[in-house]
């Protein structure tokens, strides 16, 4: 039997056509053919790849036109094909169907939770708080699964807020500033008088007292960062001017004491010799009185005044102990002082316990100290005074350091604060800068399109060139925004 075949051209496709030369060769060929054509039919069966098995299904049915099967043959598996095909569209049709359904239950799942984000964050002026829910409420849908159409909505939806978000801060942001502009020149009139008032003043405590009012008064105030240094730099400037002025008229007045001290020394050393050699009580006592009104009338230095007041002291208690006859008036008026004396000890106690006047605090506890020592008290009751006192400075050392570490721990915090909304920023800016450079790169593409008329072009160019300068002005700030946080690092560090 001869097995070979011929080809032939089809007249009027002009296509190679197989012409076979007896039956077995051309059931050989049907068979094989029925072959190929189940295996397509069974990838297409389970794949979901709906070109490709369509384009394998179209390729079976163009190589079925040159095979020259017979007519039936060719109805047979032009009729399988078909029915393939319908089942595809059969199954697709399905797919899509189920596609659309759960989009749709994934778009009514989320709908709600955008709607109150996009509620809430037009109705809140946290704009921080604003954008996170925003942020939930996008990254809510971002792993459904979502027709376009569902998912460029919700998008609008979060899009829109975001904007209104935007230009309600820029808004404020604005007002912010004519505030601040109108409280600095408010303020800085009033500290400008403040500092005319303490540079006049001879009297420091008030001079401090009236910077210090105008100090407190910033705290409370809208300012920009450069105008509250600015008036804070005023206000220590003329600090240091008070404390210039007052160191000078410590440096004449130690000069002066330091003179007088030694001239009462003298005066002194004479009448407690004579107190203390004579059997006078009445005379001694005259002479230590005599020597008491001196220091009070000489302008001397606080230790200075208690070291002689104390030397006096211990001379007027020996003449004490001496004088029996004195002894009950002696006691008498120790118990009236040693009461005076602890009710002051308990308004101290009240100061440390009760305000952060500290230099306040301590100027109570060193003036009570100084009264105690030179007051007439009997031994116990001035030892139980000083014991007191001591108690009092402890506890006033122990607050004060509670308190300026407090204070340090507040600033660290706030430097924190201050860091993360600079990173904010930062963030903010680098994600809308990546959209002006894509702005930018529509605009260039536009330069390059053909047959663009030189009005497109001058208007492209000026577009191009807003967008840069608005790049310019972010990276800008992005630069001062980082410069900022390495500086607070820096303070946080040092603290």
């Amino acid at each position: 039997m001869n097995t070979s075949s011929e080809n032939r051209t089809n007249p009027k496709s002009g296509e190679i056509l197989v012409q076979y030369n007896n039956e077995f060769e051309y059931i050989t060929a049907l068979n094989k053919f029925k072959d190929e054509l189940e295996s397509v039919i069974a990838v297409s069966a389970s794949s979901n790849e709906w070109r490709e098995i369509r384009s394998s299904l179209s390729d079976v049915r163009d190589k079925l036109k040159g095979m020259f099967f017979k007519e039936e043959d060719t109805t047979e598996i032009n009729e399988q094909i078909r029915i393939a095909l319908e089942n595809i569209n059969t199954r697709q049709a399905a797919e899509h169907e189920k596609a659309d359904a759960e989009s749709q239950e994934a778009y009514d799942s989320v709908i709600g939770i955008v709607n109150d984000a996009v509620e809430f964050a037009n109705s809140n002026n946290d704009y921080k708080q604003a954008r996170e829910k925003l942020l939930s409420a996008q990254d809510s849908f971002k792993s459904l699964k979502l027709k376009r159409s569902h998912r460029d909505e919700l998008y609008r939806l979060i899009n829109a807020a975001f904007d209104n978000v935007s230009q309600r801060q820029n808004e404020e942001r604005e007002n912010y500033e004519m505030e601040c502009i109108e409280n600095y020149h408010s303020m800085k009139h009033k500290i400008e008088a403040a500092v005319e008032f303490a540079n006049h003043s001879e009297i420091y405590a008030e001079a401090r007292k009236a910077l210090i009012a105008v100090q407190s008064k910033i705290k409370g105030l809208k300012l920009k960062r450069d105008q509250r240094d600015e008036l804070y730099q005023i206000i220590r400037t003329a600090f240091d001017d008070v404390n210039k002025r007052q160191e000078e008229d410590r440096n004449n007045f130690n000069a002066i004491t330091e003179e007088n001290f030694d001239k009462l020394s003298k005066v002194i050393a004479d009448a407690i010799s004579f107190a203390q050699t004579s059997e006078e009580y009445s005379l001694s006592r005259e002479q230590l009185i005599n020597a008491q009104n001196q220091i009070k009338a000489t302008k001397l230095k606080r230790e200075h005044r208690d070291k002689l007041y104390a030397d006096i002291r211990a001379v007027f208690e020996d003449i004490n102990e001496k004088q029996s006859h004195e002894r009950d008036e002696y006691h008498e008026e120790c118990s009236s002082n040693y009461d005076k004396l602890t009710e002051k000890v308990n308004d101290c106690f009240a100061l440390v316990l009760g305000s952060t006047e500290f230099n306040m605090i301590r100027e109570s506890l060193i003036t009570v100290q100084g009264e105690v020592r030179i007051a007439r008290l009997r031994r116990e009751q001035r030892n139980e005074l000083f014991a007191r006192i001591r108690e009092a400075f402890n506890n006033f050392d122990k607050k004060k350091s509670e308190y300026f570490e407090q204070r340090k721990e507040e600033k660290i915090k706030k430097l924190n604060e201050i860091k993360f909304g600079l990173e904010e920023k930062i963030t903010r800016l680098n994600a809308i800068m990546s959209k002006d450079k894509e702005s930018l790169e529509i605009q260039m593409n536009k330069l390059g399109e053909a047959g663009i008329d030189e009005f497109l072009i001058n208007e492209v160019n000026g577009k191009i060139s807003n967008i840069k300068n608005r790049i310019q002005e972010k990276q800008e700030s992005i630069e001062q925004a980082n410069a900022r946080i390495a500086e607070i690092d820096i303070e946080i560090t040092k603290l």
